[in-house]
């Protein structure tokens, strides 16, 4: 692995790999914010809004989250937020 990856970082100490970011706090933001901005997300998470849009998208087709077009804004929620 070369350059920095908005997915993975690796300890200095052991260089062990492991996830910049996880699935769950895509997931907690969304919850917290829902229905939440693919920005309040990102803000919330602290990575690029590229960034949390690529891994929404990706929650999104394991069924984590949904979203939905929202007049011209794409938002996120989660089913329990969604009932």
């Amino acid at each position: 692995m070369s350059g920095d990856s908005p997915y993975f970082e690796r300890d200095a100490e052991t260089g062990k790999i492991s996830e910049k970011y996880t699935d769950e706090q895509f997931v907690t933001a969304v919850k917290r914010h829902s229905p939440a901005s693919t920005r309040e997300v990102s803000d919330a998470v602290g990575c690029s809004s590229d960034n949390a849009y690529r891994r929404l998208k990706s929650l999104e087709s394991m069924g984590e989250v949904g979203s939905k077009m929202a007049g011209n804004s794409l938002i996120w929620y989660t089913e329990s937020n969604n009932e």
